[in-house]
């Protein structure tokens, strides 16, 4: 008798612990950086787009927009990646700058690779982002 008392005090606890789950991580993913902050307050720096061009001497250059969202004056380091496939395998080019801009305002970064355009737009790809996160 003293059994199917406790039965129903035992499901209790465990109906919140065994909902369905779609597998795809924790239920409240961490939204916030260490400190408090979120990484877009801290950060301020946003990339708006890029894009790829030839550069005066042939080479591949990747224009990024860049805007400062934050009050005061932030930097950071812009990284680019570009990847060339060749019969023989794929090389990768990879170049960085420094970037710093006043709150409020905007520039156009341009990242020049070691690589001519002309090769990289035969069978390339490119990926950027901020160094740490990219």
């Amino acid at each position: 008798m003293q059994r199917r008392q406790f039965l129903p005090l035992v499901t209790v606890p465990l109906a919140g612990c065994v909902s369905a789950s779609d597998g795809s991580g924790p239920r409240n993913a961490p939204t916030e950086a260490e400190g408090g902050e979120s990484d877009a307050r801290t950060r301020g720096l946003r990339i708006v787009n890029g894009t790829p061009h030839e550069g005066e001497d042939g080479a591949l250059v990747l224009g990024v927009g860049v805007e400062n969202t934050a009050d005061g004056t932030r930097s950071d380091t812009l990284v680019g990646r570009a990847t060339v496939e060749t019969d023989e395998g794929s090389t990768e080019y990879e170049t960085s700058r420094e970037v710093s801009l006043d709150g409020g305002t905007a520039a156009e970064i341009e990242l020049v690779f070691d690589v001519s355009y002309g090769t990289w737009a035969s069978g390339g790809g490119l990926s950027y982002g901020w160094a740490g996160q990219f």
